[in-house]
């Protein structure tokens, strides 16, 4: 099934139940969703354990529709392992950001309902060995689709028999300007502004159509049905959909896909609710502030992340325009809390750790996600721009890493 509508899931949803299959139930279920229903959200978590195991189904059944997850992202929704685990096989769009390995780990078992791929190089130097291209090849017999962002392809050509269109960073091009060499037949098409982006460029046109679609149809199946031809130039409904909750603005549970307070206050349907802080002190001269990256002992490193004052005034501007949930928004009072009544007491070098270094950094990532969407939230020349909030990023690394996150002060010019 390399494309599919409410109609062939359901062919599909009886062929599995005939056979006795739980995935068929699930997907029969989630072609009529009730979340309102108590009944249908119990049974559907029973099918759920029966088909994956109770600590998987608790774990990860929000994220399975209709049996698949539509779009994986390699982000901080999605549980460590999880393309490694029984759902590995029915991701059908994957959005992953690496190197060469983030490919290998993808090609290592087969992905036969794969049909769309995006791989977002982490610097303009990584390159991809021509043996992991041939086995990512190998593992996706049904792949249609690839998103190639960065400057350059990772590989100098991609001779996937199924693929049918090949999006590079090369900017708007016709095939015959690009550096990607495929066979007769493969639509080759360049990505605007695609370095250092987390997904295929978004027109503020498409971003509002989107939550605009969520808004009137929760069923994800329908929303798709209704909505998914508009949204082929960002890849896909489901793919965006991922996006939107990265950065906030949707929740998901199962075929269920609401707007969450974020994307209600973005669609001018509820005000926006900024939390009260101090003012910020005049006395913070040219303390700039650092991070401690969190690296394996014996690794340690410090990255510097900008002015003080400069970081705060970019905390306050999130906390006073951006559509930000309220766990985000408390989290970043209680880091702005910690740099100004922890860090600036204790004075030059004197390190000093975050108590929340997890939900810090999925706010980091979460407003990283947000600025990809182009959303306008933060001024024109702001002291931290975006190469400020990646270095926070980079320092802080993974949500799920326990780790201390330790911050100290430099007096600076």
């Amino acid at each position: 099934m390399t494309t599919w509508s409410l109609e062939t899931l359901a062919v599909l949803a009886d062929h599995l139940q005939q056979r006795g299959a739980p995935r068929g139930e699930l997907m029969a279920l989630d072609l009529n969703p009730k979340p309102e229903d108590r009944g249908w959200r119990h049974r559907r978590q029973e099918v759920l354990a029966a088909w994956l195991g109770e600590p998987l189904a608790v774990l990860t059944g929000h994220l399975v529709q209709h049996g698949f997850i539509h779009a994986l992202r390699d982000d901080r929704f999605h549980p460590p392992g999880l393309l490694d685990g029984p759902l590995g096989t029915f991701v059908r769009q994957y959005t992953v950001r690496g190197d060469e390995r983030a490919l290998a780990r993808l090609a290592s078992r087969p992905r036969p309902w794969l049909v769309q791929l995006t791989f977002i190089p982490s610097s303009p130097a990584v390159r991809v060995s021509d043996t992991v291209r041939d086995a990512l090849i190998a593992a996706t017999p049904h792949l249609q689709e690839c998103h190639l962002l960065g400057s350059r392809p990772p590989f100098d050509a991609f001779a996937h028999p199924t693929v049918r269109r090949v999006y590079v960073g090369q900017g708007h091009l016709p095939a015959s300007g690009s550096t990607l060499t495929v066979p007769d037949g493969i639509e080759v098409l360049g990505t605007p502004d695609a370095e250092g982006r987390r997904g295929p460029w978004v027109e503020d046109a498409e971003l509002e159509l989107a939550l605009e679609a969520v808004q009137e149809q929760f069923d994800c199946g329908r929303l798709d049905e209704s909505y998914g031809a508009d949204f082929a130039a960002v890849g896909s409904l489901p793919a965006l959909l991922a996006r939107l909750r990265s950065a906030g603005l949707i929740t998901m549970d199962g075929p269920s896909i609401r707007l969450t307070t974020a994307g209600r206050v973005l669609r001018n349907l509820e005000p926006l609710r900024a939390p009260r802080t101090p003012s910020m002190p005049s006395d913070l001269g040219r303390w700039v502030l650092w991070a401690e990256t969190r690296q394996p002992v014996g690794e340690a490193s410090s990255v510097p992340i900008k002015s003080l004052r400069g970081h705060i005034q970019w905390l306050d501007a999130c906390l006073a325009s951006a559509p930000l949930q309220k766990n985000i928004q408390d989290t970043l009072v209680r880091y702005r809390r910690f740099l100004l009544d922890t860090l600036v007491p204790a004075g030059e070098h004197e390190v000093h750790a975050f108590d929340a270094p997890g939900a810090l950094a999925e706010a980091v990532e979460t407003l990283l996600d947000l600025e990809d969407l182009d959303r306008e939230f933060f001024p024109e020349g702001n002291p931290l721009a975006h190469d400020g909030l990646g270095a926070l990023e980079a320092a802080l690394g993974s949500p799920l890493d326990s780790s201390p996150a330790r911050f100290h002060l430099v007096w600076g010019s």
